[in-house]
């Protein structure tokens, strides 16, 4: 509202200037030369203030209304309309609105002080979408995920029962083609499984565990990130986590068991959040198995090494130490690229 009552008076103090000096700019017409010559040719001799005004009231022979129209024509630009202010929004074509309001519809300026009538440019797709994430609460966002590997860990369930009970294999064959990582399935074309198999678990103890780490971490790195920085790490971690596992597999496993070595888990996209939420906050207290208490810096490093050593010392096991290292080498590198945000 200040701004709106500002811009009226510079407004209709430029219009007055501009029209000042465009009416100097060139030479008046001769009938205001002749009216100034005959005016200035009357009034010069007078000695006496009352003769003057008494002429003036007689009317003896000044023309008042041929006067002002001849200055009105020696004043005023004949293309131009009379600058009066007003109250409807001033169009962008005017060269003096241009000087106020230093922008239009599709310049990126300031905002102009008047609301425009026509829709604004639409935005890209990638920006509307991460608005759209983003205009979500964040518990809206977290529950969303706890039901989806909900809902994959029931499908797993689902198929035991039918291979148990009816020795129909087609459903648990579908789920490991489709949300377990593993050489077959990359050299098959269904790359979509290294982000699948972050939302895939078959154990009761793995999803619990899971999903309850998910819980505590999930919010502090949303209020960070946003929710679209959240997923966007989530993921993330979970295809390095997956590209590790794989390629680990290849390296440390012979060629028969490499190609049928499966891994699936958001253990290494829940271990990115964790370590990057821990270089973006190292002496953060966390509740090491909710009784200990250890700064956020320990904890990570203890679960790398941990891990690390799981993956290059104790084999046979059935945890996929080495996409939980590349979940948390996957966060670290996160936190490198927006380092600058948590100076």
């Amino acid at each position: 509202m200040s701004r709106r009552l500002l811009v009226a008076p510079q407004m209709w103090s430029s219009c007055r200037t501009e029209a000042t000096s465009f009416a100097f700019r060139g030479p008046p017409t001769r009938a205001p030369l002749a009216i100034g010559q005959d005016q200035r040719h009357r009034y010069a001799p007078s000695s006496s203030t009352a003769r003057f005004v008494s002429r003036i009231a007689a009317g003896s022979t000044f023309n008042s209304p041929n006067a002002f129209s001849g200055l009105r024509a020696a004043f005023q630009r004949p293309s131009s309309s009379p600058c009066v202010p007003s109250t409807s929004p001033p169009h962008a074509s005017s060269p003096i609105l241009r000087r106020l309001l230093h922008s239009s519809r599709t310049s990126h300026g300031p905002r102009s002080y008047y609301p425009s009538s026509q829709s604004p440019r639409s935005q890209p797709r990638s920006s509307s979408l991460v608005a759209r994430l983003n205009s979500f609460s964040p518990n809206t966002v977290l529950y969303a995920l706890i039901a989806l590997n909900v809902a994959v860990f029931l499908a797993w369930q689902f198929a035991h029962q039918v291979y148990q009970q009816y020795r129909d294999p087609s459903l648990l064959r579908n789920l490991q083609n489709n949300f377990t990582t593993s050489w077959r399935n990359i050299t098959q074309g269904r790359v979509w499984c290294l982000l699948t198999s972050c939302f895939s678990h078959e154990g009761t103890g793995h999803i619990l565990m899971n999903l309850l780490s998910l819980y505590f971490m999930g919010p502090p790195v949303m209020m960070m990130l946003g929710n679209a920085g959240f997923l966007s790490l989530y993921l993330f971690s979970g295809a390095v986590a997956s590209l590790t596992s794989l390629l680990f597999s290849r390296l440390s496993l012979p060629q028969s068991q490499s190609l049928v070595y499966s891994a699936h888990g958001a253990s290494g996209a829940i271990y990115g959040c964790l370590s990057f939420f821990a270089a973006a906050y190292p002496r953060t207290t966390f509740l090491l198995f909710f009784v200990v208490p250890v700064p956020a810096w320990a904890c990570v490093a203890g679960i790398l090494g941990w891990d690390l050593y799981g993956a290059l010392g104790r084999r046979g096991g059935t945890t996929d130490s080495a996409g939980h290292v590349g979940g948390v080498v996957a966060g670290l590198m996160w936190f490198a690229l927006l380092r600058g945000r948590f100076r």
